[in-house]
């Protein structure tokens, strides 16, 4: 709706009175709604439709707020979210990226003088490894700018001694969900030497195995669709091999889960009910 009246306007010839507007006045201006708690606003990242309520239902689980939490749709795919605290919030910011059915949803936060439809939502933090790096050379100041090259810095992990080490620098990148995922990157040393370095990012959802971009699978890639393109097979340019960890997605419980609750409270009665019959056969021999 926002991009369809600023297109309008663009488009259309209006009318002197259309143009000239009102003056708000000052007063009014400066006078806030009180906001009912804390917001954000976020979007799932699906070529797909959701059901909204089994979207509401665990993504509340998911995010486990301590005071209560709510959420409605505004606009398109844009999700508002109100958080009675700011505690809550700035944990589900933090905790990045997010996943419904394997989806990613980016969620940012919002304040009172912002407009929810205008935040950008093309860029989502992940924890992303570089692997293939000279011991000796991970150094913060390194790290920070092989980030900038992939995304916008955010952090680096270190040990308590300030310093970076082990198999990979782990960092934290905010990416542009709207392009393809970094794989390698090229480096050149001071010294003239060239270096290949690859990533692998965390908690990674769906993403297309064909364009390496989130939000698609390779069979919906419009990339098929090229009138030049050739089916790679089994020869992805992308793969699984991206993700540094398993996906926790939030789901609804399956079936299975459900039986592993059954038999878990099955299992819990069964020793209940036999010790209390021991106790009481043990009453009885000694009656």
């Amino acid at each position: 709706m926002e991009d369809e009246i600023s297109n309008m306007g663009k488009n259309l010839s209006l009318s002197n009175e259309e143009v000239s507007g009102v003056e708000i006045p000052l007063g009014l201006w400066h006078t806030d709604s009180e906001l009912p708690g804390f917001c954000a606003v976020g979007r799932l990242l699906s070529h797909k439709s959701f059901h909204f309520d089994s979207f509401r239902s665990t993504i509340t689980t998911a995010f486990n707020p301590i005071r209560p939490m709510d959420m409605k749709m505004i606009d398109g795919n844009r999700i508002l979210f109100r958080f009675d605290h700011q505690i809550d919030r700035k944990r589900v910011i933090d905790n990045s990226p997010w996943a419904f059915d394997k989806n990613l949803l980016v969620i940012k936060p919002v304040a009172a003088e912002e407009n929810p439809m205008k935040v950008d939502l093309d860029w989502c933090d992940f924890h992303t490894h570089i692997h293939d790096f000279p011991l000796g050379k991970m150094t913060k100041e390194i790290a920070k700018f092989i980030e900038n090259q992939i995304g916008g810095f955010i952090d680096v992990e270190s040990d308590n001694n300030n310093g970076i080490w082990g198999s990979s620098l782990r960092i934290r990148v905010s990416l542009n969900i709207t392009k393809p995922l970094k794989r390698v990157l090229r480096i050149r040393t001071s010294m003239g030497e060239d270096q290949l370095i690859s990533f692998t990012y965390e908690k990674l959802p769906n993403f297309c195995y064909l364009c390496g971009c989130l939000g698609h699978l390779a069979k919906y890639c419009e990339l098929q669709l090229q009138t030049d393109f050739v089916d790679p097979g089994e020869n992805m340019p992308y793969g699984p091999w991206l993700i540094a960890n398993q996906l926790h997605s939030i789901r609804k419980p399956t079936a299975s889960i459900k039986q592993n609750r059954l038999l878990k409270w099955t299992t819990h009665a069964f020793f209940f009910y036999r010790s209390h019959y021991e106790s009481t056969l043990g009453k009885q021999k000694h009656s």
